[in-house]
């Protein structure tokens, strides 16, 4: 491999890319989610799951490390050689995916999260946000 070729697909991206991404995408939410004005909890929840997936891709390719997982939990579970994290961190990402069935063989439409339900989501991206703030192997550049 050529060196300093990245690990990761997009050469110009790096980890901080990512993350500060999901940095923004995470501002945004709450901001809407106490405020909303033409978005409707939908959008809200799937920019929500957009942040905190964001946020932990970067803080595994801080490690230099592709995750093979997609989900939010499957990433924070394959960084387990980098970082340590309790159940709490996995309860929440379960309560994202009761919204959404992932690889079910019948089409499934999402489940709308309600207003309390969207503010406990986005409080839980907050609760991403830390983990990955404390355990960034990288410091934003």
């Amino acid at each position: 491999m050529a060196e300093g070729l990245k690990f990761w697909q997009d050469e110009e991206k790096t980890w901080d890319f990512y993350y500060k991404e999901g940095l923004s995408y995470l501002k945004t939410c709450k901001s809407i989610s106490v405020n909303k004005k033409k978005f409707d909890n939908e959008f809200i929840y799937n920019l929500a799951v957009l942040a905190g997936e964001r946020l932990v891709l970067g803080l595994l390719l801080s490690y230099d490390y592709i995750p093979s997982a997609t989900s939010l939990s499957g990433m924070i579970q394959e960084g387990k050689e980098f970082y340590e994290y309790d159940d709490s961190i996995l309860e929440g990402a379960r309560f994202v995916n009761k919204f959404q069935f992932f690889c079910s063989l019948e089409v499934v439409p999402l489940k709308v999260p309600n207003d309390e339900e969207i503010l406990k989501l986005v409080g839980y991206m907050e609760t991403i946000q830390a983990f990955t703030d404390k355990n960034l192997n990288k410091k934003l550049v």
